[in-house]
């Protein structure tokens, strides 16, 4: 018999949610992991997105604890060939992985922690008593049930625990809300990437960023590209496409000339609007037929490229952000602050694809620089046993757009985690918590805080 009373649940199963949940429950606390789809990994399994990047900050590996663990046991099964070098030149490393790998990893990390999983689940209602969050109504299987916790983390990606308990939030860039375009990715096999990587020996100057960097892709064991824009601008030109596009996105993934394109940039849509989301995932498709056919013809090394899936569903960069207890800027990412109650470390740059078009706005920091996040930005004031985890948490616009990639959402995730299992030990209000006694407890378990 299940029980519906926990110590924490936690909404959403992406890497920041599931890293919560096995860190609470390796910290002795009872975890329910709610997931709308069948299985776990969030955008990297659930939308086609990949590889990783990055774990590193010049040749200081800043991402560690459980999200260097998950690629260290796909690593060791074959199912990822780790960290590389990026061969595009934008950061320091990818770290390609299988996407069905992961979903199974996650699974057995999970179980093994002692982790309850509800797959096919969604939070319909939300109970607020005396100014905490008690219970959450769920949708399964057309059966409305009801759980309860002493503590919830909203690792929903969107914030939409949040927004339902009535948690301030902001959404989008503050002139006009606008969020950074949904992207739908897709896979392609048969890609002959040895023209590819002859071209970038033999004419460097087609791969903008790689230019600065000549050689790198000899270092990469797996092909990342970013380039020939003469050849997307004469698809816009000439009407082949139909969208904004700047330049072609691909990576290998762990398996030889497979690829992940990250091309397909759907703007204006609103991505916690349920129609506008379904429309952005029929345009996402649209785009994407029109791109395989236009690189099948135009790319070199694609003539043979067989597409073997979309998404499956649309990649949301942004949409919510907790307003919480701080507020991560991006003079706080330059000025590579090393917060008091730091709880994570990231060295990704500034990488906001523009709301308005094609272009893509990147602002590095210097080689091997680093900031941290404090645990103030996952905490509110407002509903106190709510925590963010992941891209949720709270920042400005432009900041978020660093904080937000994959190394970093599982960071924050296993931070989250651990945090709120203290908080129950303990006793206190995770507002309250002994910071030195969890940066001691998040150093054991492996974590990189500056």
């Amino acid at each position: 018999m299940h029980t519906n009373n926990f110590d924490i649940i936690v909404v959403g199963g992406g890497i920041a949610g599931s890293l919560a949940a096995v860190s609470a429950a390796r910290n002795r606390a009872s975890v329910l992991l709610i997931e709308e789809e069948g299985y776990l990994g969030g955008s990297m399994t659930a939308s086609g997105t990949g590889p990783m990047m990055t774990f590193h900050a010049g040749e200081t590996q800043v991402i560690r604890g459980l999200c260097d663990e998950l690629i260290q046991r796909l690593v060791a099964k074959g199912l990822s060939v780790g960290h590389i070098p990026d061969s595009t030149g934008y950061t320091y490393t990818v770290t390609p992985f299988d996407s069905e790998g992961m979903k199974r990893e996650l699974d057995l990390m999970v179980q093994q922690a002692g982790v309850t999983v509800l797959f096919h689940t969604s939070v319909a209602s939300v109970s607020v008593e005396n100014g905490l969050l008690a219970s959450v109504t769920c949708l399964s299987c057309g059966t409305l049930f009801t759980v309860s916790a002493r503590y919830f983390i909203d690792a929903t990606g969107d914030a939409d625990l949040i927004a339902m308990a009535g948690v301030p939030f902001e959404q989008g860039r503050a002139t006009d809300g606008r969020d950074q375009p949904m992207t739908t990715n897709f896979k392609l096999v048969d890609v002959d990437l040895q023209v590819i990587r002859e071209l970038m020996a033999s004419k460097v100057e087609l791969f903008p960023l790689l230019s600065k960097k000549p050689g790198l892709e000899k270092t990469a064991s797996r092909l990342s590209f970013s380039g020939f824009e003469d050849i997307m601008r004469q698809g816009c030109n000439t009407g082949e496409l139909s969208f904004d596009r700047d330049i072609v996105l691909c990576f290998e993934t762990n398996a030889s000339n497979e690829v992940i394109v990250n091309m397909t940039r759907i703007n204006g849509k609103n991505p916690v609007d349920p129609f506008s989301l379904s429309e952005a995932e029929i345009e996402g498709r649209r785009q994407v037929w029109e791109l395989y056919a236009f690189m099948k013809k135009n790319l070199p090394g694609f003539s043979q490229a067989r597409m073997i899936s979309t998404g499956p569903r649309i990649g949301i960069r942004s949409s919510r952000r907790l307003k919480g207890l701080y507020r991560m800027s991006i003079e706080d990412m330059f000025a590579q602050r090393i917060f008091e109650d730091a709880i994570s470390a990231n060295g990704y740059p500034l990488d906001i694809h523009s709301p308005d078009g094609a272009a893509t706005d990147s602002r590095f920091f210097p080689y091997g620089a680093f900031y941290t996040i404090p645990l103030r930005c996952l905490l509110n004031d407002t509903i106190p046993n709510i925590i963010a985890a992941g891209r949720n948490i709270s920042s400005e616009f432009e900041a978020h757009s660093s904080l937000r990639l994959s190394p970093s959402c599982g960071a924050i995730g296993h931070a989250a985690g651990t945090a709120v299992a203290l908080a129950l030990q303990s006793g206190k209000d995770v507002r309250y918590l002994d910071i030195v006694a969890l940066h001691e407890k998040l150093l054991q378990e492996g974590a990189f805080l500056g």
